[in-house]
């Protein structure tokens, strides 16, 4: 008997041994992920004091979980990679390219994956965005909001300056009294305040109500999602800071990366590049459509047939360096995988009254110099850190700089989704 006494002590003993080395294991590897958030957040805001600390480990399994669901995001072929929170349009194109190229996500590096985990958050998800958020959430939004506007009221009171200070009571008293209708309608009577319930994950008070099961576990677990965020955005781009500077700066260590340095010289010519990467260009209505872009051959006036039509399309993808011309491709024709895709809209010149014939020749005339590489040439030239006004408060950004830009906007996508998206957005 007193010997399977001591049996039972000595498995209870080992099982809470196990448990306390689980514990610890998990404990030292959040705080690798958590030590790296704290540092991309110290980069964007050129901050010296850490975010997150040993507390915030319980967001380590929501940490792996984000790892796992944008691995399948970049994966998926039927999910357009549209990332919100941004406008760093090619630059995450171009760390999306460099992911999607990994055969499994253990290939990628441990600050590779936080990328991974913003992409399970951030990118645009249809189901989501017809999502609303709740009364009492909606209600907070709106008090913010009069809070703001009362801050305002403030300055513009000190200033003497009468016509603002009518407007902002004017706010003020029609968002008070939108939200008492809130109240005694239970939600039901949104006039004047709709916009409050929309879902917007970039915005922190959503960004809580999306995670309102986890932070309701407890207080420690309220504050470590908060600091979450509160600073969303702010860590989102610390972290494509980080990976940038590892691709293009050449820094592996991302702790070797200064929280001083503001600004990332990139300097990569376009042009040399469509023969490197996977990268299609979608010309844009005007090119669709004007018989100055189709050759006299009998593809190319079939192709126009086809766009006129809207049975098919064709785009932009590699260049002849022989020739120096761009190579069209029908979408069909194109290898089943993702493309770095860029939306065209070259220079149509300064006069926007032209005719419609006299746009479509400069535009002509300035693709035909991108294809020869002469005259001023579409680079992007470097990636800064700057402060700006987002939704009524100063939020650091980063900003790219493309130079002489001939595109309008950069994605990450699959073939099978460009059909839908050309119609969608371009013709």
């Amino acid at each position: 008997m007193a010997k399977t006494q001591r049996n039972k002590r000595n498995r209870k003993g080992k099982n809470k041994t196990k448990n306390q080395k689980r514990t610890i294991k998990n404990k030292k590897q959040a705080k690798f992920f958590l030590d790296l958030l704290n540092h991309a957040y110290k980069c964007i805001t050129s901050s010296y004091h850490d975010l997150f600390d040993k507390e915030d480990y319980l967001l380590l399994p929501y940490l792996k979980t984000g790892f796992s669901r944008g691995w399948k995001v970049l994966n998926d072929k039927n999910i357009i990679k549209e990332i919100k929170c941004n406008t760093l349009c090619m630059t995450v194109s171009i760390l999306n390219s460099t992911l999607g190229k990994r055969k499994k996500l253990c290939d990628l590096n441990p600050l590779q994956k936080l990328y991974l985990f913003f992409i399970s958050y951030l990118v645009e998800d249809g189901d989501l965005s017809q999502k609303e958020v709740s009364l009492k959430h909606a209600l907070y939004k709106i008090d913010l909001r009069i809070m703001e506007k009362q801050k305002d009221l403030e300055k513009y009171t000190k200033k003497g300056d009468n016509r603002n200070i009518k407007k902002c009571i004017k706010y003020i008293e029609n968002q008070e009294k939108h939200k008492q209708q809130l109240i005694e309608s239970d939600g039901e009577n949104k006039e004047g305040v709709s916009s409050a319930f929309k879902l917007d994950v970039c915005n922190n008070v959503d960004c809580e109500y999306l995670h309102e099961y986890q932070m309701e576990k407890g207080q420690k677990y309220s504050e470590s999602y908060s600091k979450f965020c509160l600073n969303i955005t702010e860590l989102f781009k610390g972290v494509v800071w980080l990976n940038m500077c590892q691709k293009f700066g050449k820094i592996q260590n991302p702790y070797k990366v200064s929280i001083n340095s503001n600004k990332l010289n990139l300097n990569l010519n376009i042009r040399k590049s469509i023969n490197q990467v996977d990268i299609v260009f979608l010309p844009d209505d005007m090119m669709y459509s004007s018989d100055l872009f189709y050759e006299n051959h009998t593809l190319d006036r079939l192709r126009k047939e086809k766009v006129k039509a809207k049975e098919s399309y064709w785009v932009y993808n590699s260049i002849n360096t022989r020739t120096n011309k761009l190579i069209k491709r029908g979408i069909s024709q194109l290898e089943n995988k993702h493309y770095i895709v860029a939306h065209m809209r070259i220079d149509d010149g300064p006069d926007y009254r032209a005719p419609y014939d006299t746009k479509a020749k400069i535009i002509y005339e300035n693709l035909s110099n991108f294809e020869k590489g002469i005259g001023k040439l579409p680079i992007l030239k470097d990636i800064s850190k700057q402060i700006k006004n987002i939704g009524g408060h100063d939020k650091y950004d980063l900003q790219e700089n493309i130079e002489n830009s001939i595109t309008l906007h950069w994605l990450y996508m699959h073939r099978d989704q460009l059909v839908d998206y050309i119609r969608e957005f371009v013709v």
